[in-house]
């Protein structure tokens, strides 16, 4: 695995960190200027050939040797790492396989290929049309405060969340930041529900519910050479469906929640 690991918290100090349009000028390592380079080639494919690894491997070679240099880079690594991370599910759909390859090849922490990725989906770096813009707007709010930002999906959200947070100043304070992403989501309602505060809310009575339907079903599908039977049966099988439904959105906000509280609520 790696031999040095940038935490998530060392990812998130700001003092320690400058906004890429301001960073000391410096001779570029090398691997800045293959990043570089690869940043302006002509558009790829989102997936490697997985038969053929050879591509794959060295984008991950690639990646490891930005890892002295992340923060700088970052604008450059992110659309690599989420390549990477959408070839691994593609070919191996089993979560722990996809970790276990990961970790082994990958000299990341799972927290910053996570950061890395949902940065690259929001400022649309590997899309070759929004790329530029999103590169701009990295750089306008730093490395930090556009992890931070990387959340807001919306660039006109983001924009405007910047400017309350600037307030008229120069640059925008890391903290004012935050607490004006605690405002947004109490906007948006992009925190949990209220009812779900406590974990899965309905949930457990949705699952008790689900199951009567069934074993209703069951009972029902003995004899369905009763057309009474059948017509019940066929009732039951579309409650039983939109109790599954709402169990699915359920389980996916708390998914949603998750991901929210994990990159915007922490100080």
């Amino acid at each position: 695995m790696a031999r040095r690991i940038l935490s998530a918290e060392s990812a998130l100090q700001p003092p320690a960190q400058f906004p890429l349009g301001a960073a000391p000028r410096q001779p570029a390592p090398p691997v800045l200027h293959e990043l570089q380079t690869r940043w302006a080639a002509p558009a790829a494919p989102p997936v490697f050939d997985w038969q053929d690894r050879r591509a794959l491997m060295a984008e991950i070679d690639l990646v490891n040797r930005a890892q002295t240099v992340l923060d700088e880079a970052a604008i450059h690594v992110a659309p690599s790492v989420l390549r990477i991370v959408l070839t691994v599910k593609e070919n191996l759909p089993d979560p722990r396989a996809q970790r276990a390859f990961l970790g082994e090849h990958l000299q990341l922490d799972f927290r910053r290929v996570s950061e890395l990725c949902i940065v690259a989906e929001s400022y649309g770096l590997l899309d070759l049309e929004r790329r530029a813009n999103g590169a701009r707007e990295i750089e306008r709010y730093g490395w930090s405060i556009a992890l931070k930002l990387a959340y807001v999906r919306d660039p006109h959200d983001r924009a405007d969340l910047w400017e309350r947070a600037r307030a008229g100043r120069a640059k925008a304070a890391y903290r004012d930041v935050l607490d004006e992403l605690r405002r947004f989501r109490e906007r948006k309602l992009i925190a949990p529900p209220e009812g779900r505060a406590n974990g899965d809310g309905n949930l457990p009575e949705r699952l008790l519910n689900a199951r009567r339907q069934f074993g209703h079903l069951d009972q029902l599908a003995q004899d369905l050479n009763d057309r009474a039977h059948c017509e019940q049966a066929v009732e039951t099988l579309e409650r039983l469906q939109r109790e599954l439904n709402r169990i699915r959105r359920t389980l996916r906000d708390r998914l949603l929640a998750q991901e929210h509280q994990q990159l915007a609520s922490s100080a």
